[in-house]
């Protein structure tokens, strides 16, 4: 509600804005010589208002009051009390604020001005309409108001009747709140200036009152332009006010870059807004203006009575001085009570603070604890029923009369190959995760492992594609270095295989260049190119986060466990590298890292082991006359295994747990056991154990979908001859059942 202060305000205003510091030292000055005038004094104090100094503003006021009071001037206490009661709204206390405008409505009345009694029923509505349970006397005061601007009719804008219409706005009466507001708009003189432009209301609430109607495009053009004459005139407390729910309807309205635009003027409104710290300036001012009016209170004999004489004023100095020093006093052992306090403080929430550390880092390393059992046992768990597919699959495979669904066994072979490689990128996070991983330093040619890189792709992952493999390797590049050649491969297997599974149609380069940096060291950069579709920038971070995928809509085959890319970057911060990333959309990505290799000597080339490429054997036709047992709690494990075996004319023979295997063994010879490890009861090692008391000769081969090291130690101290990974190769599985039956062979030779 908009409370009037007088046309005259203007010239104050002007005076201000033009020289503020001439007003400031102006008004200084009032407070400390008397006799200055009541209409300069009242000047000052809508200056000070005006800056939002409410500390001074209110000092002066109470000035104001006690020379009005001693010159019977009602006047001058009516705008006293009035700008007490704006400066208190303005520092939001309501309740002086209403009690001061009831007493400048008191003061009018005795001074029967009617400009005055009409500006102080106004602001004593505008009050009054802050409570809901107080708005019909609004109402009425605001009436009352406009009845006597009506019959003065002195070209003054009529406040009261824009005040109604706001009012019947809150109460959802449009009818009213149109016919004011008309009231309103006909009493607005453009030639006439107005402390602040009517005309703003005006336009916000025609804005308010064609919105309540529907009419959201007459709103919008009231709304638009009360919003540039608030810009045009810079009336911040009405941007303050309108702003940000002009915003929201703009947006409502799909005018979103106009919405911003007004939200940001309004943040800059609300940031330039002066942070005067109202509460406690308002609490000194008000203990100040409360001193005052006591001192004015006190009668004259009062007064007297402090009149003392010399020997009273030494006495009294005395006391003041012997009073301080022992408030002094206290004040320092209050302080010193309250350091240690807060020192005790700080030091027990210190204790604390660590003690939750500690808590949190014990909880996370618990955690990652379980992850890497989790990852551990579900590497297992999905291995074990993955050997039922596998081995079906086999047999299906090795099954003359199913030739005719050979296209669909194949389909289920890639199939459980992939989950197996899913299996496998879960066991290799889990494992670069953990502080017990070590990079194999052996001497390598760097180029014949970039080539046989890129033969894998070719035989495999390019079969039926339209992308192409190429590889650029620099001169620069020395032969052989010193690493881990297995882990760099994977590297270079993950980045080109994501290379190439989002890059439908197009090219992949593998490039390598060096750099010699010292004696013997050799910085090599890897770079792998694509022109695929490329990876927004937002998103080029969050690739390398562990199960993310690049979702694209154009590639629904391009999907994957999301674990690549991050064990590419955990495998390269082992190797004391990193890997970075350019990219952008529709324009492919390149990937390059850089690894510091020292360069192999010529004994070190030597003392390698080279890698003997043995000729691929057929696989045995028949284990015709060799009895196995095959030892698993798993009904479809040993189902397929025994298929498997029997396929090549084995006689074999099934036990579902320890006891009943070593039941079997004591009674009965056998050339082979295939003994699974998890089983309840007697498990593959203890079973083993008892097996070993009795029966030496015989070869005991661990099947087990584990891939921990310690299980291959702890088969081998238990007295197994060997151990098979489920899902296992065939080839790899009979060269193995082979190799232990000839050397027991030999043995009892």
């Amino acid at each position: 509600m908009r409370k009037n202060f007088g046309p005259f305000i203007l010239l104050i205003l002007i005076v201000f804005y033009c020289c503020p510091a001439s007003a400031f030292v102006f008004f200084k000055n009032i407070q400390q010589k008397p006799g200055v005038s009541l209409e300069s004094q009242l000047d000052s104090i809508f200056t000070v208002t005006d800056n939002k100094d409410y500390e001074t503003a209110i000092e002066l006021i109470g000035k104001l009051i006690k020379d009005s009071e001693k010159e019977s001037n009602f006047t001058y206490l009516f705008h006293s009390y009035n700008l007490l009661s704006i400066n208190h709204a303005n520092l939001r206390d309501s309740v002086p604020a209403l009690n001061y405008s009831k007493k400048a409505l008191y003061y009018a009345k005795l001074s029967q001005n009617d400009t005055l009694i009409s500006w102080a029923y106004n602001n004593l509505a505008a009050d009054l309409s802050t409570r809901k349970e107080t708005r019909n006397q609004a109402l009425e005061y605001y009436k009352k108001s406009l009845n006597i601007q009506r019959r003065l009719n002195d070209g003054e804008f009529y406040d009261a009747a824009l005040n109604l219409a706001e009012l019947y706005h809150k109460s959802g009466d449009y009818q009213l709140m149109r016919k004011y507001l008309e009231e309103a708009q006909e009493s607005y003189d453009a030639d006439y200036i107005y402390f602040d432009d009517p005309l703003i209301h005006l336009e916000i609430l025609w804005g308010d009152y064609y919105l309540a109607l529907k009419s959201e495009y007459r709103a919008l053009k009231s709304y638009n332009h009360a919003y540039e004459l608030i810009e045009s005139q810079k009336v911040d407390y009405l941007a303050l006010d309108f702003y940000e729910r002009y915003a929201k309807f703009l947006l409502k309205q799909n005018y979103p870059e106009k919405a911003y635009e007004v939200q940001k003027r309004f943040q800059e409104y609300y940031t330039a807004q002066e942070s005067l710290k109202a509460k406690e300036t308002y609490q000194l001012a008000q203990a100040k203006f409360e001193a005052a009016e006591a001192r004015r209170e006190r009668n004259q004999a009062e007064l007297q009575q402090e009149i003392l004489d010399n020997d009273l004023k030494r006495k009294k100095i005395q006391a003041v001085l012997l009073a301080s020093i022992i408030v002094l006093m206290i004040l320092f052992l209050a302080y010193l009570f309250y350091s240690e306090r807060l020192r005790l403080g700080l030091i027990k929430n210190l204790k604390i603070k660590n003690k939750n550390l500690e808590q949190a880092k014990l909880r996370a390393e618990k955690s990652e604890r379980a992850k890497t059992r989790f990852f551990s046992t579900l590497s297992h768990e999905m291995r074990t029923p993955l050997y039922g597919v596998t081995g079906t699959i086999t047999i299906f495979e090795n099954n003359p009369e199913l030739k005719k669904y050979r296209e669909e066994i194949s389909s289920l072979r890639f199939s459980a190959d992939h989950l197996l490689e899913i299996i496998n990128d879960l066991l290799d996070i889990s494992k670069l995760e953990d502080d017990s991983f070590k990079l194999v330093k052996k001497s390598f040619n760097i180029k014949l492992l970039v080539e046989d890189v890129i033969n894998s792709f070719d035989r495999n992952r390019l079969r039926n594609s339209q992308c192409f493999l190429t590889c650029e390797v620099d001169r620069s590049v020395p032969n052989y270095v010193m690493g881990d050649a297995r882990r760099i491969k994977q590297v270079l297997l993950n980045i080109i295989g994501n290379a190439i599974k989002f890059t439908p149609k197009g090219v992949v380069t593998l490039r390598l260049s060096s750099k010699h940096v010292e004696s013997g060291k050799h910085q090599v950069h890897f770079e792998i190119e694509d022109d695929g579709i490329g990876i927004p920038k937002e998103k080029q971070e969050a690739i390398f986060d562990e199960f993310s995928q690049l979702e694209d809509l154009q590639l629904r085959e391009a999907k994957g466990t999301g674990l690549g890319l991050p064990i590419v970057r955990k495998l390269l911060h082992k190797m004391g590298a990193d890997i970075t990333v350019e990219s952008e959309p529709g324009k492919g990505s390149l990937f390059s890292f850089d690894l510091l290799l020292d360069e192999a000597t010529l004994q070190q080339v030597a003392n390698t082991p080279k890698k003997v490429v043995q000729p691929v054997k057929e696989l045995p036709v028949d284990f015709n006359g060799k009895r196995f047992l095959i030892v698993d709690d798993n009904k479809i494990n040993r189902l397929v295994t025994n298929r498997i075996l029997s396929n090549f004319k084995a006689e074999v023979n099934e036990a579902s747990n320890g006891k009943e295997a070593i039941d079997l063994i004591k009674n009965q010879d056998y050339d082979l056991i295939l003994m699974d490890i998890n089983m309840p009861g007697l498990n593959g090692y203890q079973t083993t154990q008892i097996i070993r008391e009795f029966e030496l000769d015989v070869p005991i081969i661990a099947l087990t979908a584990s891939v921990e090291n310690y299980v291959i130690r702890k088969a081998q101290i238990c007295g197994m001859n060997d151990v098979i990974t489920k899902p296992f190769n065939t080839e790899k599985f009979f060269k193995a059942i082979s190799e232990q039956i000839a050397r027991r062979s030999q043995v009892i030779n």
